[in-house]
């Protein structure tokens, strides 16, 4: 299965006929959005309510393992969307489809004018419900699996840790050597592999949104409204989303945010001794492949730039 959209998205009408089913009596604006990466997006604006349909593009992939997370989460009061809709398969898609509802305010990435009390005190809250995200089971690594409606239990793609982060290692290593990377980067980098493997024997996985960062935080006028866009989860371990934060810490916004995201993590979810070792150990992970991919894509950006930038001090640390 594609993990991201590959077709053309649905006709217009095709759009709006579906819209006017589940909402059959009320007069509504619908617009195309660039929120989703793995699906696609679309604003229904009323008169006094936003909500968003996402579809799949992949016709053999089903919504039901998100409605599931989503309905978990807010069962144990964790600010999520809420599912308005779902359908395994909708007649005029033939597509996977969910409507949900829509988070007040906008991202921490859209709130640079905040103070640092405000936006710490956010940013905890934020990492509070990230660590009951991380407390969901999942059974397997990997992907979340789109391919059936079940919904009783999440399963994902790999029996192993080890297999889901070392996935794509060697052969990322072999092209950032070619292109990006000294032999003496790639050197340290498969040396802590070997040095922390150790941290790749995760017994049982949890549920990973996959993707967070501070685009993902929500707020209203300096409170926290919830986290969005879950679009993305897996099986992973604690440490991935909180590496994948660390990754991005500082990408978008010129300041820290990840103290205040473990000061509230770690309220619910209780951090050992080497916690830091860990987070950033799995930013390395993430970065080899995020790196990889990005440079297969296109030129050095400054996205690429951040990556290298953090991976070298992420590798400084760890030695």
């Amino acid at each position: 299965m594609s993990l991201y959209p590959t077709p053309s998205p649905p006709a217009t009408h095709e759009i709006e006929t579906v819209v006017a089913t589940i909402f059959p009596s009320t007069s509504l604006m619908v617009e195309r959005v660039a929120e989703g990466v793995s699906t696609w997006v679309y604003r229904i604006l009323s008169q006094n309510e936003t909500f968003y349909l996402r579809i799949l593009p992949e016709d053999d992939a089903s919504f039901a393992p998100e409605m599931a997370a989503h309905t978990l989460l807010r069962r144990k009061q964790i600010k999520v969307p809420e599912i308005i809709h779902f359908e395994h398969c909708n007649d005029v898609l033939q597509r996977s489809i969910m409507v949900t509802s829509a988070i007040k305010g906008q991202s921490l990435k859209d709130s640079p004018s905040l103070s640092k009390e405000v936006r710490d005190a956010v940013v905890a809250e934020a990492g509070r419900d990230l660590a009951w995200i991380n407390s969901l089971p999942v059974a397997g690594f990997g992907w979340v699996q789109r391919d059936s409606p079940e919904t009783r239990q999440l399963r994902a793609q790999w029996p192993t840790y080890r297999a889901f982060l070392l996935e794509w290692w060697e052969a990322d290593l072999a092209y950032l050597t070619k292109s990006t990377l000294s032999t003496s980067q790639v050197a340290t980098l498969e040396h802590l592999i070997s040095q922390y493997d150790v941290y790749l024997n995760r017994g049982d996985g949890c549920l990973a949104h996959g993707d967070f960062d501070s685009t993902h935080i929500y707020q209203d006028a300096g409170r926290y409204t919830g986290i969005i866009d879950f679009g993305e989860i897996r099986g992973a371990d604690q440490w991935y989303d909180l590496g994948h934060f660390h990754l991005h810490d500082r990408e978008q916004l010129p300041f820290h945010l990840e103290a205040a995201l473990l000061r509230g993590y770690g309220e619910i979810i209780s951090l050992p001794s080497d916690y830091q070792r860990r987070i950033r150990f799995t930013s390395v992970l993430i970065n080899v492949r995020a790196l990889a991919r990005s440079l297969q894509k296109r030129p050095p950006n400054q996205y690429t730039w951040h990556l290298m930038d953090v991976l070298q001090q992420d590798m400084a640390f760890l030695l």
